[in-house]
């Protein structure tokens, strides 16, 4: 018996802390579209230009922050944190993401990309 209080007191902690984390985020925060179009943007596309990863809302070190990924021409993936209050630009990455098959072939797909944008 006095294990199971034990339990239960302990798993009643367990659960009250935890309860901020899965409180409903502020009201006051940009949306989700306004962190995507900061992040194209910032790095020069047109949404029509790329394909979205990831866009969510995620809360790091007590603030909230957009975690937006996208892939763009020529196999390039953008990575972007982006404060959630007032639409800044935390952190961002460019990286060229070869697929694994074509690791030696892939200027083909950037130069593919480019003559299309150069003679649509």
């Amino acid at each position: 018996m006095k294990k199971l209080i034990a339990l239960l007191l302990a798993l009643l902690v367990v659960f009250s802390l935890s309860v901020p984390a899965f409180a409903a985020p502020p009201e006051n925060l940009i949306s989700k579209e306004k962190a995507k179009e900061i992040a194209l943007e910032h790095a020069g596309y047109e949404e029509s230009e790329v394909k979205f990863l990831k866009a969510k809302l995620d809360r790091d070190d007590g603030r909230y922050e957009y975690e937006i990924e996208f892939r763009a021409e020529g196999n390039l993936e953008y990575d972007y944190s982006i404060n959630a209050a007032n639409g800044k630009i935390v952190e961002f990455d460019r990286d060229y993401d070869a697929p694994e098959r074509f690791e030696a072939f892939w200027f083909i797909g950037f130069l593919r990309n480019l003559l299309a944008k150069l003679f649509g």
